[in-house]
């Protein structure tokens, strides 16, 4: 007699160990192969930030590239995320999770690497663009595998170490990016590190049934899954509100040494221990007017006295990376081990974490941007805790995006997921900061004739980022609006997979006869 697709499934899973059994060893060595991948994928990021203005020098010449088309580098990510996301999605609920995620990395390293080739600034942006490709098709798919492969009590803690990859990737990516002294081979580190990590994949990564009746849903369409996403109220405010987050870390990220070295380079001419170039050939009206806004400009700040004695501009990045290296790991362990701790009392905790903490952040962070200047330590102390809470959210954001979710359809909703947050959020943000930048130092500075020109770049930085915090606080909002329906939903997928099991039950009675 011919098996029905519950009773095949139901075998498979019989001639195996429980893929969801817990701390095993081929789990653990499946979470600490996707972390160093994970880990991989935002030094590859954070390097091309770390030596953003050597590249801008370089691909834009004879000029410097304006903080317009510096954004621009990381946001055409999302033109290509957009189409690809999904596509992953997709996929990933219905074929080989295993083999995705190596063909991704493969081209995602192949695309870098050649990256690291180029000299003039759209191919270099076409081909960073392209990294989308095989990024998406791991970090799209890589959560879902975590989440079969542990179960509900352990997956909080697992998604958190994977998810401590994101600060010590970036810090690492700006560590790394430094290093060499010509930028081209600072880009060509990590490429070497993808292609270890597709051979790690393809040999001791394995791809764990997805949930408990993975073969009884996979007809569905990727349509459907989007309309069944949609009806999930936590899931839409948990995507909405991450993508706040990653808009302000994207920025953050991207602009923060670049920021602080402005302020630095600025405090040096105003003290009078480095020279700007001035802007001698112009009229005795112009050089007049010039003067004044400088004069305007300055007297917001008070001056420094030692602004010698603090850390050269060119050594910014190591610093700044560094800090959000720090504030990223104590983030993510303190939300990741609040949630495991109150979530079994009380089942509304995570959204309410994800949103008081940013809530939180958000003046912390913004007082130590507007001090950057004035007084480095103070800007570094506020920057710290502010971002510290900023990534309390990481792995508890991932989580509910997976609990509120049936297993055989989280795969399209990590797609959705990462698509908006990542791709609206983070890769979008340094376009939009850029752009708004920009529009601020042309007005402060028409011509960018001003004397202080260095100045005039940090304020405009400054006042850009003030977008992205009024973003953050409305993030936190969000989350908080989140608490009404967590538990409900989570109520529904914990029934469904009670009924599935029941199924099997009955398969496994019918056996025993």
């Amino acid at each position: 007699m011919k098996k029905t697709s519950v009773e095949e499934n139901f075998t498979e899973k019989q001639t195996m160990k429980d893929p969801r059994e817990g701390y095993t060893r081929r789990n653990m060595i499946c979470l600490g192969i996707l972390f160093f991948t994970n880990l991989i994928n935002y030094m590859d990021r954070y390097t091309v930030s770390a030596v953003l203005e050597s590249i801008s020098k370089e691909v834009c010449l004879p000029e410097r590239c304006s903080t317009t088309q510096e954004g621009l580098i990381q946001t055409a990510f999302v033109l290509v995320y957009f189409v690809v996301a999904p596509i992953f999605g997709y996929l990933g609920d219905r074929y080989s999770r295993k083999y995705i995620m190596a063909a991704g990395v493969l081209v995602w390293g192949g695309t870098s690497l050649s990256a690291s080739f180029m000299t003039s600034y759209w191919p270099f942006l076409t081909l960073r663009a392209l990294i989308a490709v095989g990024e998406s098709a791991f970090t799209t798919i890589a959560p879902t595998v975590l989440g079969d492969l542990f179960n509900e009590e352990t997956r909080s803690l697992v998604l958190g170490l994977f998810y401590l990859a994101i600060p010590f990737g970036s810090g690492l990516g700006y560590v790394v990016g430094r290093a060499p002294e010509d930028w081209h081979n600072g880009l060509r580190i990590t490429p070497g590190l993808n292609f270890l990590a597709v051979i790690l994949i393809l040999f001791f990564v394995v791809d764990p049934p997805r949930g408990l009746n993975e073969k009884e849903e996979r007809d569905s369409s990727f349509v459907e899954d989007v309309f069944y996403l949609m009806k999930i109220k936590s899931f839409l405010l948990n995507v909405a509100g991450f993508t706040c987050v990653t808009f302000t870390t994207g920025a953050l990220s991207w602009f923060g040494p670049t920021y602080v070295s402005h302020g630095l380079r600025s405090c040096l001419y105003q003290a009078g221990v480095n020279n700007v170039t001035t802007t001698s050939s112009l009229s005795s009206t112009t050089t007049e007017a010039i003067s004044t806004t400088t004069s305007t400009l300055s007297f917001l700040f008070k001056e420094s006295d030692r602004c010698e004695d603090r850390i050269a501009p060119d050594d910014v990045s190591f610093y700044f990376g560094l800090i959000l290296m720090l504030s990223g790991v104590v983030g993510v362990l303190s939300g990741m081990f609040m949630s495991r701790l109150l979530r079994p009392k009380y089942p509304r905790i995570d959204p309410l974490i994800c949103g008081v903490s940013l809530i939180v952040s958000v003046p912390l962070v913004t007082y130590g941007i507007i001090t950057a200047k004035d007084d480095l330590i103070v800007a570094f102390v506020f920057v710290f805790f502010g971002t510290t809470f900023l990534n309390m959210n990481w792995s508890i954001s991932v989580d509910m995006s997976l609990y509120v979710v049936i297993p055989t359809r989280r795969s399209a909703a990590e797609a959705i997921h990462l698509m908006a947050t990542h791709a609206l959020g983070e890769a979008g943000s340094p376009y939009i900061i850029g752009s708004v930048s920009d529009a601020i130092i042309e007005d402060i500075c028409p011509d960018l004739s001003c004397d202080d020109i260095e100045l005039a770049k940090y304020l405009g930085l400054q006042r850009a980022m003030y977008l992205a915090f009024a973003l953050l606080f409305t993030g936190g909002v969000l989350y908080c609006l989140a608490v009404i329906w967590i538990k409900p939903e989570k109520e529904k997928v914990d029934r469904y997979l009670e009924a599935e099991l029941a199924k099997y039950s009955e398969v496994v009675a019918l056996k025993a006869k």
